[in-house]
């Protein structure tokens, strides 16, 4: 797998309103990457995924005490993959199973894969 940003236009920074930070996005065609700039350089202790029928979100909580928290919207599917990309290109080194929304009467699935 190429890496995806290595054809990237110019990053694009949106102008914050005052109580935010800049977010600095890359786009390409189908597709766009969003850069929390501040965040670089923190040490993460754990990362948390929050889910209810009414509320989603991902925490990401840093070992100074910090926490970064991405609130999602309703319905989704969460894949985790690990990657390296020190050689440019995506090699998997671990992934977890999906993750889906809860839904409506409560309930959530976890897709698990099957052992040999």
């Amino acid at each position: 797998m190429k890496n995806p940003t290595s054809k990237s236009s110019r990053p694009k920074t949106k102008k914050p309103s005052p109580r935010q930070s800049a977010l600095i996005e890359r786009k390409f065609s189908g597709r766009r990457f969003v850069e929390f700039p501040r965040m670089k350089g923190r040490t993460v202790e754990k990362i948390e995924l929050f889910t209810t029928p009414e509320y989603h979100s991902i925490t990401v909580r840093f070992q100074d005490k910090t926490a970064l928290a991405l609130v999602i919207e309703p319905g989704f599917l969460l894949k985790a993959d690990f990657d390296d990309w020190k050689s440019g290109d995506a090699r998997k080194v671990r992934s977890w199973p999906a993750i889906a929304s809860e839904s409506q009467t409560g309930r959530h699935t976890v897709t698990r894969k099957k052992r040999a």
